[in-house]
């Protein structure tokens, strides 16, 4: 006789989002997909590269090199936060919907978990 054990998870939730082109800090290319939660905060996560991702990649915030991105938590009240955890892209082309999957937690504990669906806004951008 044998037993399978099952890990009962809960589905994660799909959030609805958006994604724009970004400047990255030293004005090169970049994009930002941003999240609204339901109480009026938006997690926001910025990637400093050009939205031209063909296969899957996983994100890591902080990032110790100041050279791939960060997250954070913006508060219905203006408040800001930086978030650590990751970030992960299906793929990332403009024009297309952009799916993805998010693990990222507040300085305090605050968690958050879920999948995106994020579709491109035509905000015009101009870097450097």
């Amino acid at each position: 006789m044998f037993t399978v054990a099952r890990q009962s998870r809960l589905p994660v939730q799909v959030f609805p989002a958006t994604i724009n082109r970004d400047c990255a800090p030293w004005d090169g290319s970049a994009f930002i997909v941003s999240i609204p939660m339901s109480d009026g905060a938006l997690l926001n996560i910025s990637i400093w590269q050009a939205p031209d991702i063909h296969r899957p990649v996983t994100f890591s915030f902080p990032d110790d090199s100041s050279q791939v991105g960060n997250a954070g938590y913006q508060a219905a009240s203006g408040e800001y936060e930086q978030l650590s955890g990751t970030v992960f892209f299906r793929s990332v082309e403009e024009g297309s919907q952009v799916e993805g999957r998010f693990e990222l937690v507040t300085e305090a504990g605050r968690r958050f978990e879920g999948q995106f669906k994020a579709d491109w806004e035509n905000q015009f951008i101009l870097c450097g």
